[in-house]
């Protein structure tokens, strides 16, 4: 369904070029559910905006469902950037806009006829259990159900992958079961692909199939989450696998006094 072959992005920061992914193959079978860990600054969240080419590779191929993105023209761009829903971090909602209205604003930059949008709005809303805070503003929805507003917002152009780019970093662990339980019935009930970039071991564990490590903007290591033991061969993994917090001593020059 997805591939990526040699993918690389680099960005020009203050210190010269720098490279937020490096040369990544990965392969997400149609209808699995994907993860994507790694600590802030492994690259994950721009690997997954170069899934639907938000963000431009600078070398590599993007396939999705077939399809390099790379080589596609801006039009044909746009009709596939339709079938690939995106939820972020913070909701983006518009918060002079309803719940529904903020569903059907998606429908509308797709340009779906206004006919058709009222039933695929009330569609959406139905399946993330919202139908009625379809009037409700933004200002009036907790955290968790500006979350799934955004979810059925994604869903309104009848995606075949989601993309979801840290869905539950704003929201507390009890919404955060909630939000996963919506993710997960959608890739069961629709099959849906679904891609989730998270810095919480605990979020792939409970959705995902399997899980890509990164650091350094490069996957370091594949888990599959089988239900079979875990044995990870990289540091990196092993730490993020371990729920444990352990404070470092701190150096008798920080914790002097005066």
């Amino acid at each position: 369904m997805i591939t990526l072959r040699g993918v690389t992005k680099r960005f020009t920061g203050p210190d010269g070029p720098l490279t937020a992914v490096d040369d990544v193959d990965l392969h997400v079978p149609r209808g699995s559910v994907q993860g994507i860990i790694g600590f802030s600054g492994a690259g994950k969240s721009t690997l997954i905006r170069l899934i639907n080419l938000l963000e431009r590779p600078d070398s590599g191929a993007v396939e999705v469902d077939g399809t390099d993105l790379t080589t596609v023209d801006d039009a044909e761009l746009r009709r596939r950037r339709g079938k690939i829903g995106m939820i972020f971090q913070h909701f983006n909602l518009l918060a002079n806009l309803t719940a529904a209205q903020n569903v059907e604003l998606a429908l509308r930059i797709a340009g779906v006829d206004k006919a058709a949008r009222p039933a695929r709005v009330a569609e959406a809303l139905a399946v993330v259990d919202l139908s009625d805070k379809a009037d409700a503003y933004p200002a009036k929805l907790s955290g968790g159900q500006k979350q799934r507003v955004a979810i059925a917002r994604a869903l309104a152009n009848e995606p075949s992958v989601l993309l979801c780019d840290e869905p539950t970093s704003a929201v507390d662990p009890r919404t955060t079961v909630a939000v996963l339980s919506y993710l997960k019935e959608i890739n069961q009930r629709l099959g849906i692909t679904i891609v989730l970039v998270t810095h919480e071991m605990n979020v792939v564990r409970a959705i995902a199939d399997d899980v890509a490590v990164m650091a350094g903007g490069k996957v370091v290591e594949h888990l599959r989450l089988d239900g079979s033991p875990l044995q990870p061969e990289t540091e990196i993994a092993r730490f993020m696998l371990d729920d444990r917090i352990r404070l470092q001593p701190r150096t008798s020059e920080a914790t002097r006094v005066g």
